[in-house]
Order: structure tokens, then sequence, then C-alpha cells
């Protein structure tokens, strides 16, 4: 149950013609997919940087006022969630 069974639950309720969050937005759970989404619809969003390797984001990181939220793109609640103060707390 829980955040693990969201993309089989999309997967059987679409193809039982069930009410559906549905498969449109490819990895829809994914934090930066979610804020991008809304930006794009013209709302507010947070400022945000995504990468597979530190080296992705550390110019986002030193760019940026602290403290900041780190967090995996495909956690749960505060799975992973770290609130960082300074550069090297998000290092």
């Amino acid at each position: 149950g829980g955040e693990a069974g969201v993309d089989c639950a999309d997967i059987v309720s679409e193809r039982m013609s069930l009410r559906t969050n549905g498969t449109g937005i490819p990895n829809r759970r994914d934090k930066k997919v979610q804020q991008e989404i809304i930006r794009d619809a013209g709302m507010r969003s947070v400022r945000q940087a995504a990468g597979k390797k530190f080296e992705d984001v550390e110019a986002f990181l030193k760019s940026e006022q602290y403290p900041v939220v780190v967090k995996p793109t495909d956690s749960a609640g505060s799975d992973g969630v770290k609130l960082c103060h300074n550069f090297e707390e998000a290092k």
C-alpha cells in the first residue's frame, strides 16, 4: 500500500476504466515534475534543481539563500528530507 502502490494503481484503474489519475503524466510522483506542471500552469512554484549527482545541482546550491530543503524526487512524506542551513550541509 501507500506510495509504493500509486503507479500500479494508476495503471490498473485506467485499464479497468475506473476513476483514475491515469498514466498521462510520466513520473507524476516526481517532485520536480510536479513543480514544473504547476509553473507551466501559471501558478507559483518552488525554485528547484535536480540531478543524478551532486555536480548537477552544485551551482544552484551556491546561488540560493539558505536554508534550503533537499529531498529525493521520488520519496513520500518526509522520507529523505533534509533542511540544510549552509552549502556544506547540503553537500
